[in-house]
């Protein structure tokens, strides 16, 4: 197939492109910047130039046309990112996500909470004992910006900030009669490049309830970008399994749940192999039986070992890491065993 490729570049312009992939964009002279998405971008080093359409990060040195943003942002060959791009490619455009509902505004206060939580964790020993007891380490938590909720800290901040606490309430960061509705929880950002845009709280006793809080938004795909254009994948049920899978060097994600929506699972359209990891439990075996139907020959079902509750308990267990790996053969052997043709007799 021969493509206009200058065409395909005039009929996406780059600032949209960009934007499209949650990229908050201000003018800045006759260009644009932003917060790359392909490195921890502390401070805005990408630039958009829409006279030429193409786009430089100062910060990691990323750079290029809009076929080539789209390549680096979905990890796509170049005959993809053409197709992706085209008007009649056979390449769905993705449904828009949480991050492109949300306006600057709301991103910059997610982003801003985010920051204070995260700070508070790594000086909060009794936060820092929790997520060591679950078997995250340092470098996982600074990874994933995981955060700690003092129950004090955000408001201030917020407002010295000049960000709107009337939002920040309406997204589910504060209470309407004040404190902060993460107060005395870990907490676990989704996020897309450097912003956060969603987030989810977890209590450090049990015997409070909820243990699970999350904000009054639309809730994503835990670990999106880790996934996003990978062949083989994998999925589970828990923020905690989904921490884990991170500290093994896996490209995982989390459901946050067993009732998932149809279109919250468009993202699993590209990927060859799923290998899905649910809680070991009832509802979590049916809902795993569930998903392996609807994707068909390429989904795996990775049996966690009786007694095992979930990914995350495997974890911490001496030798799970290596248990895990072991299932995760069994399952792919099983199935390639599954698909094979009876022998002729």
């Amino acid at each position: 197939m021969v493509y206009d490729i200058d065409g395909i570049k005039r009929r996406n312009p780059i600032e949209a492109v960009v934007t499209g992939h949650g990229v908050a964009l201000r003018r800045s002279g006759a260009h644009l910047v932003g917060r790359c998405p392909f490195h921890q971008d502390e401070h805005p080093s990408l630039v958009v130039y829409p006279e030429t359409s193409s786009f430089y990060c100062f910060g990691c040195q990323a750079g290029g046309d809009v076929i080539d943003f789209v390549r680096r942002a979905e990890r796509l060959s170049f005959r993809e990112a053409l197709e992706r791009l085209s008007d009649n490619g056979p390449l769905p455009r993705p449904n828009p996500g949480p991050a492109e509902r949300l306006s600057l505004d709301d991103r910059m206060i997610l982003t801003a909470a985010c920051g204070v939580y995260h700070e508070t964790l790594l000086r909060t020993p009794k936060a820092l004992q929790y997520l060591e007891e679950r078997g995250i380490a340092v470098p996982v938590l600074r990874r994933c910006r995981l955060g700690y909720s003092d129950g004090h800290a955000l408001r201030p901040y917020l407002r010295r900030r000049r960000l709107s606490l009337r939002r920040a309430t309406e997204m589910g960061l504060l209470w309407p009669q004040g404190g902060e509705t993460m107060a005395g929880r870990i907490v676990v950002p989704e996020l897309r490049g450097a912003q956060c845009i969603w987030m989810l709280g977890r209590v450090l006793r049990d015997d409070r309830e909820p243990k699970y809080r999350g904000l009054s938004l639309p809730k994503p795909i835990l670990g999106w970008e880790r996934v996003h254009g990978r062949p083989r994948i994998f999925v589970t049920e828990g923020a905690f399994d989904y921490l884990t899978g991170v500290s093994w060097g896996l490209p995982i994600c989390a459901l946050l749940g067993t009732q998932v929506r149809a279109e919250r699972l468009a993202f699993l359209e590209r990927a060859r192999r799923v290998l899905i990891v649910f809680d070991n439990d009832g509802p979590g075996r049916e809902a795993a039986s569930g998903l392996s139907r609807r994707l068909g020959p390429r989904a795996r079902l990775v049996e966690l070992p009786e007694g095992v509750k979930d990914l995350n308990d495997l974890g911490r267990q001496p030798g799970g890491r290596g248990a895990f790996f072991r299932l995760v053969k069994e399952a792919d052997r099983g199935g390639e065993e599954a698909g094979r043709e009876p022998a002729c007799r």
